[in-house]
C-alpha cells in the first residue's frame, strides 16, 4: 500500500516538496533538479530543450507524460 506522503528517497533532493515527489517527473531520466537561491527545488523537463509539446517547468504532480522514461 502506497503511503502519503511518499518515503524519502536518498536520490532525490531533501527539499523536494512532497507533491513533486508523487510525480512521474521525479522518476523520469530526462528531469533536472534546479534549486533556487531561496532552496526551492523546482523540476525541469530536459525534454523542453528540443520539443515544444513539453514545458520547462510542468505543473506538479504530473501523473501521465508521453516522454516519460524511467531512470536507471
Amino acid at each position: 500500500m502506497n503511503s502519503w506522503p511518499p518515503e524519502p528517497s536518498p536520490d532525490l533532493p531533501a527539499n523536494l516538496p512532497h507533491v513533486a515527489r508523487a510525480s512521474l517527473c521525479a522518476r523520469c531520466r530526462h528531469v533536472q533538479f534546479v534549486e533556487s537561491a531561496k532552496g526551492s527545488v523546482f523540476l525541469l523537463c530536459g525534454l523542453a530543450k528540443s520539443d515544444p509539446r513539453f514545458p520547462k517547468y510542468p505543473p506538479q504532480p504530473l501523473l501521465a507524460c508521453r516522454g516519460f522514461v524511467a531512470r536507471p
